[in-house]
């Protein structure tokens, strides 16, 4: 559960386009980068690199990880209803919701005494 006195942010429209244009640019240059060092195509890496950022997720939960992953692969899948998308953005958000939830625990200094 995330702690309430920490609020998950939620930008509005435009500050979420500035902030995926920043990652994405950030992204770019890393898969650049790593594709040279690596000697292979820049879809090689990322895949390569989502495998490890998966792993990175799941420790801090495996089931807000596999949650998140599942509601994504129904938002791009052509498939799939609009109905199934709109269920799957409310997943993903959950799922996202309780990573950050769980990273605001993980990374909170201890208080107290025990």
């Amino acid at each position: 559960m995330a702690d309430p006195r920490k609020p998950i942010l939620r930008p509005d429209d435009r500050e979420q386009d500035r902030i995926r244009k920043i990652a994405y640019q950030h992204l770019l240059k890393a898969t650049d980068a790593g594709a040279q060092e690596l000697g292979c195509t820049g879809a090689t890496f990322v895949v390569l690199c989502m495998g490890l950022w998966i792993m990175e997720l799941a420790e801090v939960d495996q089931k807000a990880t596999a949650s998140m992953l599942a509601a994504l692969a129904t938002l791009h899948d052509p498939a799939a209803s609009k109905t199934k998308k709109v269920r799957a953005e409310r997943k993903r958000r959950a799922a996202v919701d309780k990573l950050f939830g769980s990273l605001d625990l993980e990374m909170a200094p201890a208080e107290g005494r025990a």
